[in-house]
């Protein structure tokens, strides 16, 4: 997890004042790609946002982008969970090859053919 030795070093190396805009940034980021908005069909709505949303969904996690990794069937052509793992940049999903964009959304949530729990 970068982002927790990011933290970390900033903190270690006296960037104390920096620390709160990275903060900010960061569960910005995360609260963008976990939230049930689907505030990324915006950018793929007009034809005109095309190719911002090129470059968005290539450097960052978007909802669908993420989602697609927690998504629970993986023959419905949406769910990807052996990849799209970045909850902040997705460029780190790019450059590894584990990134999938899909611009959809799964049905359904959770982890496939997992067994049930008497706890």
């Amino acid at each position: 997890m970068p982002n927790r030795w990011l933290t970390g070093s900033m903190v270690y190396l006296g960037l104390m004042e920096v620390y709160p805009y990275y903060l900010v940034i960061r569960m910005s980021r995360f609260t963008g790609a976990h939230s049930s908005v689907p505030w990324d069909r915006l950018l793929h709505a007009k034809p005109w946002l095309l190719p911002l949303a090129w470059i968005i969904e290539r450097a960052i996690s978007t909802p669908s982008t993420h989602h697609a990794h927690h998504g629970i069937y993986i023959n419905d052509g949406v769910t990807h969970y052996n990849g799209n793992y970045g909850n902040m940049l997705f460029i780190w999903d790019m450059i590894f090859r584990t990134g999938h964009i899909v611009r959809k959304y799964p049905k359904n949530f959770g982890i496939e053919n997992l067994q049930e729990s008497s706890w």
